[in-house]
């Protein structure tokens, strides 16, 4: 079993992609892989390709499929490949790693956060901080027992909300601050917003609503899960 996989959607960006990859690379120190999901409808697809297939030697997948948002793409992916990986990330083609080690370090802060490994770590995106796991690291374990990675009801927004909310309520998030995942995001004034941001911010009413159904309905279900793999996983992921 390897150690992570970094799941990254994009769409119209394959420049923005490659820079990604090569900061997640170049600053890892633990056996990390990445799988890309793209759509079959973007203008941008042979680029994607021409930048991602020299890659596949290098530990560097790709999915193609109909568009389906960011949450339900990554689930897609994390259902494909979630066992054969300790931990599992959602960074966006947005998301820079400028911290070395930074997979290792939070793959570190699992193991620190209780005797089974479980739980959901992230860094400081130079944003958000610590209000928001926008780029986290979550155990193979909690995916499996949700059957999930981001919220189903959610197509791109509010999804960093419920991973913040799970591991707060089971008791197994850690805000590592010395490890720097920075969120290229145009609300941090670091990048332009293009027809993808376009795309999320049309979603952001209906994910809100969604959200806050989840809180409602289903919140205190899910964490039960989590709890009961935390509590059913005696030493897991120690040495």
């Amino acid at each position: 079993m390897r150690d992570l996989l970094v799941i990254t959607p994009s769409r119209g960006r394959p420049g923005r992609l490659r820079e990604m990859i090569g900061a997640c690379q170049s600053l890892s120190e633990a056996d990390t892989d990445i799988a890309v999901a793209l759509d079959l409808d973007d203008p941008a697809l042979a680029e994607y390709e021409a930048v991602l297939r020299p890659l596949a030697w290098n530990g560097v997948s790709y999915f193609k499929g109909q568009r389906i948002g960011l949450a339900a793409s990554t689930n897609l992916v994390a259902a494909l490949k979630c066992g054969g990986y300790r931990a599992l990330a959602s960074l966006g083609d947005d998301h820079m790693p400028r911290t070395m080690s930074w997979d290792g370090l939070l793959l570190e802060a699992l193991d620190n956060l209780n005797d089974t490994g479980t739980g959901i770590a992230y860094g400081d995106d130079l944003h958000q901080g610590r209000a928001l796991p926008t780029a986290p690291v979550v155990s193979s374990d909690i995916v499996e027992a949700l059957g999930w990675m981001c919220e189903p009801s959610l197509r791109h927004m509010f999804v960093d909300n419920t991973w913040r909310d799970l591991g707060r309520a089971a008791g197994c998030l850690a805000y590592v601050p010395g490890v720097v995942v920075e969120h290229l995001h145009p609300d941090a004034g670091k990048s332009v917003t293009d027809a993808t941001y376009a795309a999320s911010l049309a979603a952001e009413e209906a994910d809100r609503q969604a959200y806050e159904r989840w809180r409602r309905d289903r919140m205190g279900i899910d964490v039960a899960k989590v709890r009961a793999v935390m509590a059913a996983s005696p030493a897991r992921g120690r040495a």
